[in-house]
C-alpha cells in the first residue's frame, strides 16, 4: 500500500491512504479529498491514482497548477517510495510499504553478512543507502558499495559519504578535509582510472574506527605509477605543483599537494588502481 506522509509542521507523519479504486484529489475545493486553503492551490489542483500496471501516478489537474516530485516541475510522474512530493503549500513523502518492508528485510540479511565479517559490497545504484544508514546507524561504521562511473553517482556518493561523516563526530574542518579528498580521489578514479568510461565501475569502502575514518578508492583502470607522482608532488611548491597540476589536466600536482597535507595516511596498491587514505577526527 502506498501512503502520503505529510511533512507540513503540525501535521508531521500523518499519513493518508492512495485508495485503489477512485483517484485522490488534492485542491482547495471541499469536494478533494485533501484540502488546503492557499493562493498557490487550485480548486483542483492535482490527482492520484494507480493504474492497471499497479503504477501510481500523480498528474495536475488544471492548467494553472503545479506539481513537483523530488523538486522538478511536472505535469505527470510515476510515484515512487521515498519520493518527496509538493502540492501547492503541501508536502509529502511517498511511503511503499511493500518497498519498505522488502528494504527492512535486505537490511537486516546486510546486517547479518557484517555481523559475520562478510566484506560485501552493495550496489549504490541499486540499493537505498541512505534509507538503510537512517534505519540503522551501525552500518555507517563499516559499509562498501560500487557506483558507476558517472557524474550523478559520484555526486550521491560524495553526499552519502558526508553525512557519514558529520555523524561520525569528526571536527568540523576535518570534515573539510575528508570531503575534499574524497572528492578529489573519486573524480581521478573517474577521469584517469576510467578516462570518463562511464561503463566502469568505482568501488568505495568506507570505515569508522572510532579516532578516524579511512576511505578506500578502486578503479578499473591499469593503474599508474604513483609513488613517482608522489615523490615529485613532495618536492614541489604550490607554484610548481599547481603548473604540473594544469599540464596534466588536473590529475596531481596542486590536488595531491592538499591530498597529503589533510590526510593522515595515504597509500596506493602495488597497480596503483586502489587509494586508501585515513584523516584523524579531531585535529
Amino acid at each position: 500500500m502506498i501512503k502520503l506522509e505529510l511533512l507540513n509542521k503540525g501535521q508531521e507523519g500523518k499519513k493518508i491512504a492512495i485508495p485503489g479504486d477512485v483517484p485522490l484529489t488534492i485542491g482547495s475545493s471541499e469536494t478533494c479529498t485533501v484540502r488546503a486553503s492557499h493562493p498557490k492551490m487550485q480548486p483542483l489542483h492535482a490527482r492520484i491514482f494507480r493504474g492497471d500496471d499497479g503504477k501510481t501516478t500523480v498528474e495536475v489537474a488544471e492548467d494553472n497548477a503545479h506539481i513537483f516530485v523530488n523538486g522538478r516541475d511536472v505535469l505527470r510522474s510515476e510515484l515512487r517510495h521515498q519520493d518527496l512530493l509538493s502540492v501547492g503549500p503541501l508536502q509529502f513523502r511517498v511511503h511503499d510499504s511493500d518497498v519498505a518492508k522488502a528494504t527492512q528485510r535486505r537490511l537486516d540479511e546486510l546486517l547479518t553478512k557484517l555481523d559475520d565479517g562478510d566484506q560485501e559490497v552493495y550496489d549504490f545504484a541499486k540499493e537505498d543507502l541512505f534509507y538503510l544508514v537512517s534505519k540503522d546507524p551501525t552500518l555507517s561504521q563499516r559499509i562498501a558499495f560500487r557506483i558507476p562511473s558517472k557524474d550523478r553517482f559520484i555526486d550521491q556518493a560524495q553526499q552519502f559519504l558526508a553525512r557519514l561523516a558529520h555523524k561520525s563526530g569528526m571536527d568540523e574542518l576535518k570534515i573539510e578535509g575528508f570531503m575534499t579528498c574524497t572528492k578529489e580521489l573519486i573524480l581521478n578514479a573517474h577521469r584517469h582510472g576510467h578516462d570518463y568510461d562511464e561503463s566502469k565501475i568505482i568501488t568505495i569502502r568506507f570505515r569508522d574506527t572510532g579516532d578516524a575514518l579511512t576511505l578506500s578508492i578502486e578503479d578499473q583502470g591499469k593503474g599508474f605509477d604513483h609513488q613517482k607522482l608522489l615523490d615529485e608532488v613532495r618536492g614541489m611548491d604550490a607554484a610548481g605543483a599547481a603548473r604540473k597540476r594544469y599540464q596534466a589536466g588536473g590529475f596531481g600536482g596542486l590536488g595531491f599537494q592538499l591530498i597529503l597535507k589533510m590526510t593522515d595516511e595515504l597509500k596506493y596498491n602495488d597497480l596503483g588502481n586502489i587509494v586508501t587514505f585515513t584523516v584523524n577526527k579531531q585535529m
